[in-house]
């Protein structure tokens, strides 16, 4: 597969209001050199340096919600990385446009966002993920604004979905720090984890979720936080001949281990939910709520397949039945 690389000509850090947070750098990244980031499963994760931050959201465009994070971005003139699902950019191909018309970096998360990963062959998973690719490709009427960056819903990835995505030149994200939107706490809590794990971690990924309402609430007081704290947000587009890859050090695309990481922490969690909700596996029974997809993830069956994959988060499903009720939204 041949990426293009429309999407780097949007992705620049630009003049922004006053005392505005705003997009300290953007970065450009090989994914053929770097296959997997995010230190919630892997070994390496973006070069950023100390107090830098990566803002990503998954499983979107939902009008409901995706408009306001987009409002929210753009009034302290930051840009994020959108993990779109491609039944929902199939669904509302006008969101999935506002948010590459933004200058935002639009990644995937597959077509239909299984948690099934974990058990596919290499075929079954290259299938989805083109599918997804696909998807949003249309939706946003230029496959070249589509980064090679895919995200694997609930993180249950194994060896034949990772072969299946090194083959097509895609980057695996993963995360550094988990807000925990998806989870029924309220938008103050989402702030309280997001910053207080970035504190922790001092430089990462942060994982949201473009479908919730607390996330809507908890973002203008997150981007605050971040300014107040002294983080700056980085923008990360893939290289090109016309974006050549940012010069980095081995070292920079590792974190510190001074601290116990967040994978080791939330992998403890997991273990002692192991028969609660707070689950995340592959049984997951979705709901419909305020015309978004909310869920409850009970005893998970699907493991992946070693210990530093096994994230205790809770992540939903989206379906065509989803994708149809939000449109009546």
């Amino acid at each position: 597969m041949t990426w293009l690389t429309g999407i780097a000509q949007t992705a620049r850090a630009t003049e922004c209001k006053p005392n505005a947070l705003g997009v300290e750098r953007v970065i450009a990244v090989d994914p053929k050199e770097h296959t997997k980031v995010g230190t919630m499963q892997y070994d390496e994760t973006l070069p950023l340096d100390d107090h830098e931050v990566v803002i990503t959201f998954d499983d979107g465009p939902s009008p409901k919600y995706t408009d306001q994070i987009l409002a929210a971005l753009d009034a302290q003139c930051v840009k994020a990385t959108f993990f779109m699902v491609g039944q929902m950019a199939k669904t509302f191909p006008a969101e999935a446009r506002k948010v590459e018309a933004a200058g935002h970096t639009v990644g995937t998360h597959s077509f239909s966002h299984p948690f099934t990963f974990g058990k596919m062959t290499e075929a079954q998973a290259g299938e989805e993920v083109d599918k997804g690719i696909d998807a949003v490709a249309k939706a946003l009427g230029n496959a070249s604004e589509v980064a090679p960056f895919f995200r694997v819903p609930g993180f249950l990835t194994s060896r034949a979905t990772e072969a299946a995505l090194a083959s097509r030149g895609l980057m695996t994200w993963s995360a550094d720090v988990p807000a925990d939107d998806w989870k029924p706490i309220d938008s103050n809590e989402v702030v309280h984890r997001a910053i207080s794990r970035l504190e922790a971690k001092g430089r990462g990924i942060l994982l949201l979720h473009d479908i919730h309402q607390r996330t809507v609430a908890a973002l203008p007081v997150i981007l605050a936080q971040l300014k107040l704290n002294g983080f700056k947000v980085v923008q990360v587009i893939p290289s090109s001949s016309t974006n050549p890859k940012t010069n980095t050090t081995p070292d920079q695309w590792k974190l510190p281990q001074a601290k116990p990481s967040l994978a080791s922490q939330q992998t403890t969690s997991a273990s002692s939910a192991k028969n609660s909700k707070g689950g995340h596996g592959g049984k997951v029974s979705a709901r419909l709520k305020d015309g978004a997809t909310g869920a409850t993830a009970v005893n998970g069956t699907s493991r992946p397949r070693s210990r530093r994959h096994r994230v205790a988060t809770r992540h939903h499903s989206i379906s065509a039945t989803h994708a149809s009720a939000l449109n009546r939204t």
